[in-house]
């Protein structure tokens, strides 16, 4: 029998995926579709649906309280999204990596983050 995708419909459905990674030593968090093979669940696909947060503060602009304030700010607008969890991505060269875990975040995985341009969608991409 050939894999089948599908979008994830229930919160069962979605921790049976999280589960089923988890046992396979994968670190997926958030999946949004689910793949099945003669009715065991074999893979998970994150697509679009990863609460992630990027951010970028001038180093010679933004103090520490700055940074505080915004980052209660994320997680009010976050929570307000309806998300319990994110993923805030940190460069290893920011003066915060040092203290995102004293900051109140769990450290995540080794891991190498590619992405791809695959060219303007709309003329409000601009």
């Amino acid at each position: 029998m050939i894999p089948v995708i599908r979008k994830i419909t229930t919160i069962e459905e979605m921790e049976a995926t999280i589960k089923a990674a988890e046992n396979d030593k994968d670190n997926m968090r958030f999946p949004s579709h689910m793949i099945t093979k003669d009715d065991k669940i074999v893979g998970g696909w994150c697509m679009g649906a990863i609460p992630l947060v990027l951010v970028w503060h001038d180093t010679k602009s933004i103090s520490p309280r700055d940074s505080l304030t915004q980052m209660q700010t994320i997680d009010a607008i976050m929570h307000d999204r309806g998300n319990k969890s994110y993923f805030m991505a940190c460069n290893s060269h920011s003066p915060y990596y040092s203290k995102m875990e004293k900051l109140g975040y769990n450290k995540g995985w080794a891991t190498n983050l590619f992405y791809k341009n695959i060219g303007r969608v709309s003329n409000a991409d601009i």
